[in-house]
């Protein structure tokens, strides 16, 4: 805490106050827990509150696809964005109609990982665009589809030759961050599952689960020419992902699913003979 200047309101997000405001009470024992209850803690709602999300469009058999490396990475080793984006799933699962104590909630992950902002304009891009009850609904089908794909090729861009630019304007500490791009043939699948969905964009478009999926597939797509860390947006992601995949049509699952069930073996292969070297 002594690191951080805290000059503006600005601060508290780029610095992520919340975060660190936590670990120095776990750390002066301010707290009744020791760390690694919390880190559990944080883990355990992660898992739970990704279950619910897929829960509740597929029921108990598609859990088995969270047993991915790219969430157990999440949860058991980016323990930050798994608080964040769970403090977001719940707001998503249960607060949605308590403004106040949605908005609440969501400044107070913004202030956990700046990321959840993103994620946030997004989310919101997403009700925008809906076929019912959206600010854009009246606009066609494939122009608010241009405008979620853009959206998604534009953070693609930001997260990928942009990003040192616009993190050392605003005076981010992760402007010299280490190149985490991912290879094109491990991102390939997410391209492939992108073009499925834009087969029959439609009936994918029609839930914000399909929008949001939509929109960080495309930021993965131009990720694999520009470079940029999709991983972490594809883990954040990803209970949505599996969620839109359960929505769709017959005639997307039939691909989709198998797909799916084979890229995770291969992840899994992938992270033990990195673990093994």
């Amino acid at each position: 805490m002594d690191y951080f200047y805290f000059g503006s309101y600005l601060d508290y997000f780029t610095s992520e106050y919340s975060w660190w405001f936590l670990m120095k009470l776990l750390e002066d024992g301010r707290l009744p827990v020791d760390y690694e209850m919390v880190f559990q803690m944080i883990s355990t709602v992660f898992l739970v509150t990704a279950s619910l999300i897929v829960y509740r469009r597929g029921g108990l058999l598609p859990l088995i696809f969270l047993a991915n490396p790219l969430v157990f990475e999440l949860a058991y080793s980016q323990l930050r964005s798994a608080l964040a984006i769970s403090i977001l799933h719940l707001v998503y699962l249960f607060l949605r109609r308590s403004t106040y104590v949605a908005v609440a909630l969501c400044l107070f992950a913004a202030t956990i990982h700046t990321t959840m902002i993103i994620f946030l304009a997004v989310y919101v891009l997403c009700l925008m665009t809906a076929d019912e009850g959206g600010r854009l609904s009246r606009w066609p089908v494939g122009l608010r589809l241009t405008v979620i794909l853009g959206a998604g090729i534009v953070v693609g861009l930001v997260i990928g030759p942009l990003r040192e630019v616009l993190l050392t304007l605003i005076g981010d500490r992760r402007a010299d961050y280490l190149d985490l791009s991912s290879s094109p043939l491990y991102l390939a699948f997410w391209v492939g599952l992108l073009g499925l969905f834009l087969i029959d964009y439609r009936d994918t478009f029609r839930s914000v689960e399909g929008r949001f999926s939509l929109f960080i597939l495309s930021l993965v797509t131009v990720n694999v020419f520009t470079g940029g860390y999709s991983l972490r947006f594809l883990a954040l992601a990803y209970p949505f992902v599996i969620s839109t995949v359960l929505m769709a049509k017959p005639s997307v699952k039939m691909f989709a699913i198998p797909a799916m069930s084979v890229y995770m073996i291969a992840q899994w292969f992938y992270y033990f003979s990195t673990i093994t070297g």
